[in-house]
């Protein structure tokens, strides 16, 4: 993630070099490869150096290096910090990048450490587990001139005290750290914190508009939940890597921080003292409760989000006076909002916009996509794309750029391989390529995929799913049935279900029949799909194996926006949903509603004669 984010590596004629002082398993190191190659860069200019403590581990990291094609990765058995591996005539070899994960919060031995002239800024203490800002400084100090370090942190070093304080007053007064990034929680193996990225440049190297500040990024609430472990999405990597790339002010997710700002608040680096994404509080208004009405400044307030998705609060809501609304009397509750709000004229057409987009933009694209057979050029095509889609649908408004980045970004990244696949076998390939998958998964009978519901599967064989639907349908009906007839009860309760129209022995015997048959039926029909697939596949020319991976890709992207854009309708239904849960029932209907069920009461208590 850290390589995706912040490093664009070049491709420079005397070479980069890349470095990972806590390499691992080298994980790192061949990301940085992979991106190279990925942007068209010359794999032979790249050199990939490491240093890993742990034997065990770096046995694995330098197996890792050959499984992957990288046979010439300089990795040492070594403590980075105690003894630096990587020399040259007696110093300290420089790279062009470091690019690491380090274990957080070690302890560390300053006695007999090697090279001590690395660590100018401080000396962390060797007890209490403050190590995190000893590595950073061994990493900047074998920079070369214009060089970037990119790390993993706890966030424990951006606010700690004493000496951890001054090694960051250093880093900010000789202007070397360009930029902080906060991640969520549980993303790393070994540790459920949160965790930051740290991004500094060689003193000197950070361009003129970046001086004198530091850009601070909150993305901790961006990140996909998992079972075990949260995951970052090409959409959450784009959006955070865009905002480093702007290095402006983004409200609620980052902020450009001067140097001056920063010593007023004693170098203390916590991220949500400069970009705060915890949500504003919910409005409440005392009148409107006791009353009822929606204050017009809460309408004012969410215009933003009505006017994005074409909606008019003007179809649930009528004036009441100079500072209220009241909800329209057509409405019959809360139910009906959504119901409302999906139809709105102005709803629909807004979305109806950004679908003509987006079929603008695929019919002026695609051809790129066809032509990439012969250009190879895959990267510039994720370039063309990235930027081309932000230029056609922004313009609408529905979506943001940032989600409308997210949505061209993941749908990317689960498409990059088939777009591999038609770079180097063409189009007829990509479908070889599905159908293999679809068939070594129903060979596979342990397999977690569904080979009925590929995305190809769909297209060739429709009426194949519709036949093997019903036949499965009636399966579990007819078994569903005899299972209920053929429960064990008590004698009365068989005797009851009898009188009462149970099936007889006779009426049960039949339906297991049918339901043997249906299960051939079933069993007949999946033995013949990987058959009927293939006949299928046979029977497409390339032409029309082009029409039909387009046809596929076109619709997983439209899957994508069409979530976003589901999402969005939501937060606007959402808005208006929490008016009528505060405000429509005021205090004086409560209190009559109150009152009545006393006066009830009072009367039932007389009648009983509880009551005078």
């Amino acid at each position: 993630a850290v390589v995706r984010m912040m490093v664009r590596l070049a491709d420079p004629e005397e070479g980069m070099r890349v470095y990972d002082p806590c390499a691992g398993s080298g994980g790192m190191l061949i990301l940085a490869h992979e991106h190279l190659a990925e942007h068209g860069g010359d794999a032979h200019n790249l050199a990939l150096y490491g240093q890993e403590n742990n034997g065990g581990v770096w046995a694995i990291s330098k197996m890792n290096m050959i499984l992957h094609g990288i046979m010439d990765a300089d990795i040492r058995n070594e403590d980075t910090l105690a003894s630096p591996a990587h020399t040259e005539g007696g110093e300290l070899t420089r790279f062009d990048r470091v690019l690491t994960n380090p274990p957080f919060s070690l302890n560390y031995d300053r006695d007999g450490i090697a090279f001590p002239e690395r660590f100018v800024y401080g000396w962390c203490p060797t007890e209490g587990k403050k190590a995190d800002l000893m590595f950073v400084q061994h990493m900047h100090s074998v920079l070369r001139p214009g060089g970037m370090v990119c790390t993993v942190m706890p966030h424990g070093v951006l606010f700690r005290g004493g000496a951890e304080k001054e090694i960051r007053k250093g880093f900010i007064e000789d202007d070397l750290l360009d930029a902080v990034i906060g991640l969520g929680s549980n993303l790393f193996y070994g540790t459920g914190i949160p965790a930051c990225v740290l991004v500094l440049r060689a003193k000197g190297a950070k361009p003129e508009e970046r001086r004198g500040n530091v850009l601070f990024v909150n993305a901790d609430a961006e990140y996909r939940e998992g079972r075990a472990q949260n995951f970052l999405d090409p959409e959450h990597i784009e959006k955070i890597a865009s905002a480093y790339e702007r290095y402006e002010d983004i409200d609620g997710f980052a902020a450009v921080v001067s140097h001056a700002d920063l010593a007023e608040n004693d170098f203390n680096l916590n991220i949500r003292r400069y970009a705060d994404n915890a949500p504003p509080p919910e409005p409440h208004d005392v009148r409107a409760h006791l009353v009822g009405g929606v204050p017009k400044a809460e309408v004012e307030a969410n215009s933003a989000l009505f006017a994005a998705h074409g909606f008019d609060p003007a179809a649930v809501l009528v004036e009441r006076d100079e500072r209220y609304y009241d909800f329209s009397p057509a409405l019959n509750g809360n139910g009906d909002l959504k119901e409302v709000i999906e139809g709105d004229a102005g709803v629909l057409e807004r979305e109806e916009a950004l679908r003509v987009a987006i079929e603008s933009w695929w019919s002026s694209s695609k051809g790129s996509i066809s032509a990439l057979p012969d250009t190879k050029a895959l990267m510039e095509l994720r370039a063309d794309l990235m930027g081309s889609f932000e230029d056609e649908l922004v313009p609408v408004g529905l979506l943001d750029r940032f989600q409308v980045a997210g949505a061209v970004a993941t749908w990317w990244g689960g498409a990059v391989f088939d777009l591999k696949t038609l770079m180097t076998r063409g189009f007829d390939g990509v479908v070889e390529g599905w159908v293999t998958t679809i068939v070594t998964a129903v060979e596979d009978g342990s397999s977690k995929d569904q080979p009925l519901d590929h995305k190809l599967v769909r297209r060739l064989l429709p009426e194949f799913l519709e036949e093997i639907g019903e036949v499965e349908g009636q399966v579990a009906e007819l078994d569903g049935t005899i299972k209920a007839a053929t429960s064990t009860g008590d004698d009365e309760e068989e005797e009851n279900e009898e009188e009462e129209g149970g099936l007889s022995e006779a009426e049960i015997k039949a339906l297991k029949r049918k339901l043997s048959s249906a299960k051939k039926s079933s069993k007949s029909l999946q033995g013949d799909f990987v058959k009927r697939l293939q006949a299928s596949q046979e029977q497409l020319d390339t032409e029309q194996a082009q029409e039909l991976v387009l046809d596929i890709l076109q619709g997983d992207l439209e899957g994508e926006l069409e979530r976003r854009v589901a999402a969005h309708r939501q937060s606007v239904v959402s808005v208006v949903d929490r008016w009528w849960s505060k405000y429509q029932v005021t205090l004086r209907d409560i209190e009559g509603e109150r009152d009545e069920a006393k006066e009830r009461l009072d009367g039932f208590l007389e009648e009983l004669g509880y009551a005078e």
